[in-house]
């Protein structure tokens, strides 16, 4: 059987602290830093670059 990861989706700082983690049940950790706002624009500037990285060929 494989392991399930801590968490599903997560978001950390750029020294690795913690933002905000889903885990596999659906629970969401935050981290001693966490600013709802704060979390929300990084998540969807993590979307959009995940999208780009997705679509090269895309315009940008």
């Amino acid at each position: 059987m494989t392991e399930q990861p801590e968490f599903l989706v997560q978001l950390r700082e750029d020294d690795g602290t913690l933002i905000v983690g889903i885990r596999p049940d659906g629970s969401i950790t935050t981290g001693p830093n966490y600013r709802p706002d704060a979390a929300a624009t990084e998540f969807w500037d993590a979307v959009t670059r995940a999208a780009q990285a997705a679509n090269p060929w895309g315009s940008t």
